[in-house]
């Protein structure tokens, strides 16, 4: 009989206790509604391109860091985000993929291709039969004949050079 004399509460007490746990019930619903409520998240927007492209032709390994494509790649798209041209890149397996690779970036209507240490004299070939497009040869060899719509430059200077030809082919557009 003692134990339930310490269980039993007051009438006054009952009415406060009843009060305490209630509004702990909805701090707890408010709390939990809170935490769980989804997060407004920003609307992807879509990137708007010219209608203007560049693309890289690469070597076998692509545009991984460490190869000679990889700081081609970064200029690219650090112009690309400027200029908002659109821009790809096409490895080549072996030398001898090279005029094909080529052949689609033209088919694929380029107006800037740029080559990373392909062979040169295979891009001279192909600037020349495709003089609309425009090709920039990042090459540390020396090129014995170089067609009007093609320039050669070094590594070094290639990034400054290929966000010079990105912005001309934006302002063409």
């Amino acid at each position: 009989m003692v134990a339930m004399n310490a269980m039993r509460v007051r009438p006054g007490r009952r009415r406060w206790l009843w009060l305490v746990s209630g509004a702990s019930a909805v701090l707890a619903a408010v709390l939990a509604g809170w935490a769980w409520w989804p997060r407004p998240v920003a609307a992807p927007q879509a990137r708007q391109y010219l209608d203007a492209t560049a693309c890289l032709l690469t070597g076998p390994r692509g545009v991984v860091p460490g190869t000679p494509a990889a700081p081609a790649w970064a200029a690219m798209e650090k112009a690309s985000l400027a200029t908002h041209v659109m821009v790809s890149y096409l490895p080549a397996t072996a030398p001898a993929d090279v005029p094909v690779v080529l052949n689609t970036m033209v088919q694929r209507q380029c107006g800037l291709i740029i080559t990373d240490d392909a062979s040169p004299a295979q891009v001279a070939q192909a600037a020349t039969a495709n003089p609309r497009q425009r090709f920039v040869l990042v090459t540390s060899v020396e090129v014995a004949t170089v067609p009007a719509n093609a320039v050669v430059v070094s590594a070094a200077a290639a990034p400054a050079r290929i966000d010079q030809a990105l912005r001309a082919l934006a302002a063409a557009t």
